[in-house]
């Protein structure tokens, strides 16, 4: 059984030492402290856009929560010692880890307090869809969930090292009963419903300029422009047997920052070439930047696009990258350069027009 609660002592202290420091560095108001019930079990739910909520949670709940986290890819150095510091559940995200699910119902059962976001990720805000484990875990412990929501928190941490004392908020919701299937009903679909509820729940509670709220892109489209240059500047026509099929999977991943942030921040790969394709570099380097990528997938982590996409777009995407890695051979070998230009066009909500966007977006850190 996993012991609720743990690490006592040092929780309590790290705690303590939370709510003297953050008050110097930031602004902090919270609001519906009276909605904070007097314990578990207890599922605690907010948004996630950046490190700081997962803190505001840690600290200013009147619980030692114990934390649901991601564990499939490292984390920056600053968030892993704090991490290790107060502890948590490590999740590996993309498929069923019942290790990590028995660890959270223990937990429950003994009348504890799990935190957790149950958009499951940070790289698309607003947009991403409810993960059903906060569903499933309330439905099998009977388990009310409280959701929170916070604001202020993007860029709040590097706002706050410069001095500029940021505002947070943190809005604490009204509780909602267990997740309780009614007779007759699919179990999937019911879950599936209950997480996105508790998902709209927490997006309530949120200030009216929180990123959730901003919908910068409807109607995205997505394509892909390569051509190829002989060493004295002319175009050379591509083999048909190179083109990319898999052309809009791959512009759309290049369009990502947040994921391609991950492979070379994160998990410190040589794919600098594909985040900046404007300063065309060498097919070599592309050589190496997706064979790097190709072989994390293979070999470590082959969740990692499809829990962010979906099995049909990941898998288009893991093509064009095959399919790009072949091209970008075929060009070292024969001294030739490659021009790649994905292409993202979308509607602007506030603008009302479409928008062509041809360079790459720069990742806005989290912290």
């Amino acid at each position: 059984m996993f012991t609720y609660p743990r690490l006592r002592v040092q929780r309590a202290l790290l705690r303590c030492l939370g709510r003297l420091i953050l008050p110097l560095a930031f602004r902090i108001q919270i609001r519906g402290r009276e909605n904070f019930p007097r314990g578990g079990p207890l599922l605690v739910v907010g948004n996630h856009t950046a490190v700081m909520e997962a803190a505001l949670m840690a600290i200013y709940t009147p619980w030692q929560v114990e934390t649901l986290g991601a564990a499939d890819v490292p984390h920056e150095r600053f968030v892993q010692l704090a991490i290790d510091a107060y502890g948590y559940i490590p999740v590996n995200r993309g498929h069923f880890d019942r290790q990590v699910l028995v660890q959270a119902l223990d937990v429950l059962r003994q009348g504890g307090v799990i935190a957790i976001f149950p958009e499951g990720g940070i790289w698309d805000a607003g947009r991403m869809r409810a993960q059903t484990g906060v569903a499933w875990l309330s439905y099998r412990a009977n388990a009310p969930v409280l959701p929170i929501g916070f604001g202020g928190t993007t860029g709040a941490l590097g706002a706050a090292l410069r001095l500029k004392r940021p505002q947070l908020t943190m809005r604490v919701g009204q509780l909602m009963p267990a997740a309780h299937l009614p007779e007759g009903k699919s179990r999937k679909a019911y879950l599936e419903a209950f997480a996105t509820r508790v998902v709209e729940a927490i997006r309530a509670l949120l200030p009216p300029d929180d990123p959730a709220h901003q919908i910068s892109a409807v109607d995205e489209r997505f394509e892909l422009r390569v051509t190829v240059q002989v060493p004295d500047g002319r175009s050379e026509t591509c083999p048909d047997d190179l083109h990319i099929q898999h052309a809009t999977a791959l512009a759309k991943l290049l369009h990502r920052p947040p994921i391609l942030k991950i492979f070379t921040s994160n998990l410190k790969l040589p794919t600098q070439p594909l985040q900046n394709l404007e300063r065309q570099p060498d097919p070599r380097e592309i050589v190496g930047a997706v064979r790097a990528i190709l072989h994390y997938l293979d070999q470590e982590n082959p969740y990692l696009l499809t829990y962010r996409f979906g099995p049909r777009q990941a898998e288009a995407m893991r093509r064009g990258l095959e399919e790009l890695l072949t091209l970008a051979r075929w060009a070292s070998q024969s001294g030739y350069r490659l021009t790649i230009t994905p292409i993202r066009c979308y509607t602007s909500p506030d603008r009302g027009e479409e928008v062509v966007q041809i360079k790459q977006g720069l990742f806005k850190g989290w912290m």
